[in-house]
């Protein structure tokens, strides 16, 4: 166990971390060759990536009682944080004198990061998607929708060059919350449509998380790298106007439930299911299932499905039409939503 766990924090400071995170980036190096850690982290269930799930275990208590000297390394804590490379024997300490409330929360959390800047790629791409059908009212449904928030996406402001212009904007131009991503070729044209009209927003998630409860919304913040305060300022204002919507948000495996979900939606409404970084926890046999059960509702109706780590990283789309079904690769992304490489 220890020793697979051991290339698992490895992989994470270098394919994850490295130019990105330094204070994770030093810490997981350090986790990997510290057996006693690894003991630990080895208590989060299967299927879940530990490496996060124990971070942010860890920054949830810290910043909920910030006295331990730990605290000093950490950017939620402390306006100037200490070098990062230092960070790793307060750390241990802090881990093995909180051992039982870790182990709880590496037991009964998930990692769920509700990764707002996510919405910038996923609005070309449901823009993109929708020219395929004559217009019609969208239903949607997202399957690992966290707390909901990404089920917002036409609902939100964007910018994609940061110039503030108001020229340059996308989505819904009075909302608050503007999300900003940099394509790194041109701008699909298709960000220019006109937004859809919603009929439902349908989401599924093994554990929703209910942001009007403050220790709920503080997990979601502590998913969140602790250098990364624009994403930390980014989640409240999204949280903040999801609480001006009436969300269908379901505990389940969605990946299970899409057909059951599926018969609930009227037939003159377009069912759009979509899921982003999320397929890489399930199984082959149940992606197999699923995807099965998706060829089965494109024979009996229209519909969208918009994922990623289905297959392999790209953001991809498969439009079911008429009975007939297509895939398109849509989109390279950062997994931050960061920048979006446009390839449809």
């Amino acid at each position: 166990m220890s020793s697979r766990l051991s290339e698992v924090f490895f992989s994470f400071a270098g394919q994850e971390c490295r130019g990105i995170s330094p204070l994770y980036c030093s810490l997981a190096e350090a986790v990997a060759a510290d057996e006693a850690l690894l003991q630990i982290a080895g208590q989060a269930p299967a299927g879940q990536p530990v490496p996060n799930l124990l971070f942010a275990a860890v920054q949830y208590l810290l910043v909920a009682d910030p006295t331990h000297p730990l605290a000093e390394y950490y950017a939620t804590c402390t306006a100037e944080p200490k070098d990062p490379t230092q960070a790793f024997p307060a750390f241990k300490d802090f881990v093995l004198s909180h051992q039982r409330e870790i182990i709880e929360l590496l037991q009964t959390r998930l990692v769920q990061t509700n990764e707002v800047r996510r919405c910038a790629f996923l609005l070309p791409a449901f823009q993109f998607a929708l020219r395929h059908y004559e217009p019609r009212p969208v239903a949607l449904l997202e399957i690992g929708c966290s707390a909901g928030l990404n089920l917002l996406w036409d609902r939100y402001r964007y910018d994609y060059d940061e110039s503030g212009d108001v020229y340059g904007f996308y989505g819904d131009l009075s909302s608050p919350v503007l999300i900003t991503a940099e394509f790194c070729a041109d701008r699909p044209a298709v960000l220019s449509d006109p937004m859809p009209t919603v009929s439902e927003r349908i989401g599924v998630d093994l554990n929703v998380i209910d942001t009007s409860l403050p220790a709920e919304a503080d997990w979601l913040r502590a998913l969140i790298w602790p250098e990364h305060h624009w994403r930390r300022c980014l989640m409240d204002a999204a949280i903040k106007r999801r609480s001006e919507f009436d969300l269908d948000l379901r505990n389940g495996n969605g990946f299970a439930q899409v057909e059951e979900i599926a018969t609930e939606v009227p037939l003159d409404s377009l069912l759009c299911i979509y899921h982003t970084h999320v397929a890489n926890q399930i199984s082959q046999a149940e992606r197999e299932s699923f995807l099965k059960t998706l060829n089965q509702l494109g024979q009996q109706r229209d519909l969208v499905h918009i994922f990623n780590n289905l297959h392999d990283a790209l953001l991809r789309l498969q439009i079911y039409r008429d009975g007939q079904q297509s895939e398109i690769p849509l989109a390279n992304t950062d997994g931050h939503g960061d920048w979006i490489e446009w390839l449809a």
